[in-house]
């Protein structure tokens, strides 16, 4: 009953009303539906922006989520399957519930008994397990009502600038069928297509090699007395480094860089704070991406479990490290041969695998994710270097309004937000945004204690589901 009253508190008499748009609506998708707020997208920023608008005074039926997936942690959830990650990269602020405080250690020590928790938290060694921080979206997903304001069960495809009065946007998807209006819209739509650069992408392409030649975050198996290079330095090539040795295989950890850079968060800590932000935003756009290339680039934290598998793989024979380039990848006796050149020689090395894993991320590009490309090409919105140069505020010129906001988060919004694809960084983008709209509104925000109520419910009830759940190991 407690959920049902914090969840429902948000109906009342002052807010502003549903989105009266004008005009008929047709479609193929069920009931098209006119809100205030659109979200583009179903994942963790999804479920961010609609925790915030909830928090603020917005009514749910103000809010569409319009994608394909109810569950706003499918997603992540399958990559981190996937990856064998167990705890995240974010530290104890960066959680689901609206407001920061309770932070997330503070509910994990309440809810063990525990105060290791918050004793890691002063040293910035607590990271939240995934199965924890899993439970905890969930069940705000699950007590606010995500799942009935997701709108249409499709991707969309077309965002289309409506003059108005009141201006706004009409939302189609991939088959130009409409799936509702929004007057403001967040574009949420996550991460690119998954990167195979150069030579891997010519082997991922070559039928005779696609299927020994995967990424880091697809599914697979590793076999016991197998030998496969793991490329990259990043986070997700360490995961698969520990999971190669677990297996009993031999993994040859290849990297170009010769100097990788241990590095907790990822990106500089300063830069997940306002004045952090503040200061990475008064550089020109040219050196934001400069920035963002150098301290992107295989990075990872240090990790105690890592070590000493990594330690012990290599007293097995079961891990070495090689610094340099592949420069030819073809079938083999094992699966694939392959050519290596070792990083400062003009020596090429021959030998054979069963398979490559490559922990290379993302593609970065807007223009990979279609529609982002439509709208640059239908907006003229600026792209530079592929990425589209979005406002300070994370509006996407020139469709972004006052009265009428275009918003950008996540990966696609880094160039502004240094931090954008993170946890923290997302609630950041949510919060700014939502902040805008209820300016834009002129909505009268819900009271403080009603705020406190529906945060403390929530935080009650995370802490009771997480008592339910096996606690994760530390690795910091």
């Amino acid at each position: 009953m407690a959920a049902t009253r914090y969840r429902l508190a948000a109906a009342t008499d002052n807010r502003v009303p549903h989105a009266s748009l004008g005009g008929q609506l047709n479609t193929q998708n069920g009931n098209p539906q006119d809100v205030v707020i659109g979200v583009i997208g179903d994942g963790f920023g999804a479920l961010l922006v609609y925790t915030t608008a909830l928090y603020l005074g917005f009514r749910p039926d103000q809010i569409g989520i319009f994608g394909e997936n109810t569950n706003p942690i499918q997603t992540y959830q399958q990559f981190a399957w996937n990856l064998g990650q167990t705890v995240l990269r974010s530290e104890s602020e960066s959680h689901f519930l609206p407001a920061d405080w309770p932070t997330f250690g503070q509910m994990d020590a309440w809810a063990r008994r525990d105060p290791t928790p918050l004793l890691r938290s002063t040293g910035r060694k607590f990271n939240p397990g995934v199965p924890e921080i899993m439970t905890e979206a969930t069940l705000v997903a699950r007590r606010l009502g995500y799942a009935e304001r997701v709108v249409g069960g499709v991707k969309v495809g077309w965002v289309v600038r409506e003059g108005g009065p009141p201006p706004h946007f009409t939302l189609y998807d991939e088959d130009a069928n409409i799936l509702g209006r929004c007057k403001h819209a967040m574009l949420a739509v996550g991460h690119g297509p998954l990167a195979f650069p150069g030579i891997y992408g010519r082997a991922k392409e070559n039928p005779a090699t696609r299927d020994r030649v995967i990424q880091a975050y697809e599914a697979k198996q590793y076999f016991r007395g197998g030998r496969y290079i793991v490329v990259g330095s990043g986070i997700a090539s360490v995961n698969e480094w520990a999971n190669c040795i677990d297996a009993g295989a031999q993994c040859i950890a290849l990297r170009r860089n010769p100097h990788p850079e241990e590095q907790d968060l990822n990106v500089p800590r300063c830069l997940f704070d306002g004045s952090g932000i503040d200061a990475f935003q008064g550089l020109s756009f040219d050196q934001r991406l400069d920035f963002l290339a150098q301290s992107l680039k295989g990075t990872s934290p240090t990790r105690r479990g890592w070590g000493e598998k990594i330690k012990q793989g290599k007293a097995q024979g079961l891990f070495e490290e090689a610094i340099g380039n592949l420069t030819d990848i073809r079938p083999g006796p094992a699966g694939l041969t392959v050519d290596f050149q070792p990083y400062d020689s003009q020596e090429s090395l021959t030998f054979d695998v069963t398979g490559i894993v490559c922990g290379t991320g993302f593609v970065k590009s807007a223009l990979s994710i279609p529609l982002l490309r439509r709208l640059a090409q239908t907006y003229n919105v600026p792209v530079e270097r592929e990425r589209i140069k979005i406002k300070t505020n994370c509006g996407v010129p020139p469709l972004d309004r006052e009265d009428s906001r275009l918003c950008m988060m996540g990966i696609t919004a880094n160039t502004v937000v240094p931090n954008g694809d993170t946890i923290a960084g997302l609630k950041y983008i949510a919060r700014r945004f939502v902040g805008d709209v209820v300016r834009a509104e002129g909505l009268n925000v819900r009271p403080f204690g009603s705020r406190m109520s529906m945060q403390l419910g929530l935080a009650r009830e995370t802490v009771a589901a997480l008592r339910q759940v096996q606690k994760t190991e530390q690795l910091a």
